[in-house]
Order: structure tokens, then sequence, then C-alpha cells
């Protein structure tokens, strides 16, 4: 099995990350690391789709003949389904919608080549993102925003911005993410306060707590601890004086 990357739909730029095309009669390769952990939907030669919220197994490969690899939190709100249920086990495209599957099914049997057939599952994921589009937009908006900005002030921030309340968005945020949106905003806010840390570019910690948001250094002990089952400064000791 080898496999060529294929030029993304710019109408799906904003949740498709890569399209593979595999050649299954060919020596076997490895798949690119970047795809481990990511959702995908996949075309089997037997006209097969499946939806997977998390890594692909090994033996799902076989007779794959084209990848849609989607960019965090999208595949889930695309196709309107739970993040649970996605993290739970993969998603038959029949067993999700019987009439659209068999829709899309025909149109793909009776194309003519590998590219048609990429070009008709680009055109459905596209309809698809229309459909929830204001799901999907309010989704990768918020968790862009979260990403650049963790601070604690970001979530009302979203909501003047999306004209949303707490209890809708956070119901939305819920179900395609899988977590609450203060419960990613403080994941992310540990990412990169961890990064901050680790860098070693700082003079004491409460330069690292203020940048990134904290209130104060008691606080981001707190958290720190909460994430990691250890403080700041036992890091410190442990943790990267043994990398140096």
């Amino acid at each position: 099995m080898s496999y060529n990357y294929h030029k993304t739909n710019p109408q799906l730029s904003d949740y498709v990350r890569t399209v593979l095309v595999f050649d299954n009669d060919s020596e076997s390769s490895e798949l690119p690391l970047f795809t481990n952990g990511m959702s995908a939907l996949l075309y089997k030669a037997d006209n097969r789709i499946t939806l997977f919220g998390q890594s692909v197994p090994v033996e799902e490969w076989n007779d794959t003949t084209i990848a849609f690899f989607f960019k965090p939190f999208s595949l889930a709100t695309i196709f309107k389904l739970s993040a649970q249920d996605l993290k739970a086990k993969p998603i038959e495209l029949n067993l999700w919608n019987a009439q659209k599957a068999l829709a899309l099914n025909i149109q793909l049997y009776h194309s003519k080549s590998t590219q048609e057939k990429v070009e008709i599952l680009s055109h459905f994921i596209f309809t698809q993102i229309e459909s929830n589009k204001r799901d999907c937009e309010m989704i990768r908006y918020a968790t862009d925003t979260i990403m650049h900005n963790s601070n604690t002030d970001v979530l009302s921030q979203l909501l003047e911005h999306l004209h949303l309340t707490e209890r809708t968005f956070q119901r939305i945020f819920k179900k395609y993410v899988g977590i609450t949106a203060n419960e990613y905003r403080r994941i992310c806010q540990h990412y990169f306060a961890f990064s901050h840390l680790k860098s070693g570019h700082f003079e004491k910690l409460t330069d690292v707590a203020f940048t990134n948001g904290y209130f104060d250094q008691s606080h981001y002990i707190r958290s720190f601890k909460e994430f990691t089952n250890t403080t700041p400064n036992e890091y410190l000791q442990s943790g990267l004086d043994k990398g140096k």
C-alpha cells in the first residue's frame, strides 16, 4: 500500500487538513505521522464509507481507496454527531443517514476514476458543512479564539461576538468538542503556561502566571498541580534539570 497527497478543495480548507489517495497494489508504506489521532472519513474499495473520531486502526487501511483527514473538532460538527459518539466507535455512513449514504454510493459506483470519486466525496462534505454552517463556523471560531487567547475573559468575549447565551454556547460546544468551553480554555491555558515554564524564559513564577492569564502565582500553582500532580517548582527540579 502506498499513498499520494491529493489537493484539498479550497471550499473545505477550513475543516479538512488533507486527502490521501491509496494504491493498495503497491508495496507496503507507512502512513505519515501527522495522521495519528486525527479524525477521518475512509472510502473503501467495496464502496463502504466510515467515520473515525480518533486514530484509524491499522487493519482498517486494507482496501482503503481514499481518506479525508479532518482538522480538530471538525468531523463531529460537519456530520452533526456528538464527539462522545465518535470517540466511542467508528460510524458507518449508512447507519448515520441511510438515504444520504445510498445517494452518495450510487454516485461513487458510477464514477469513472479515483479523481472523480474524490470530487464527489468533497462535494458531499461541502454540502454537509453548508447544512450545518452556523455550528461549523461557531466551533471553528471558538476553538481557534480560545487557542490563541486562553485568558479567563475570553468566554464572555465569545458570547458577545456570537450573540449566544452561555447555556446555548456551552451545550453546543460540549456536544461537538466533548468537553465544556471552560475546560477547553483551561487546557489551552495550561498548555501555553507549561510551554513557557519549560522554555526557562522567565525570572520568577509570577512572570509565567501573569503572562498566561492566571490571577496570581497561587492560582497558577493550583492549576498546574491539578493537571500534572506536581508543582511548577517540583517539575523544574525533577524535570528540566534532568534534560540539562
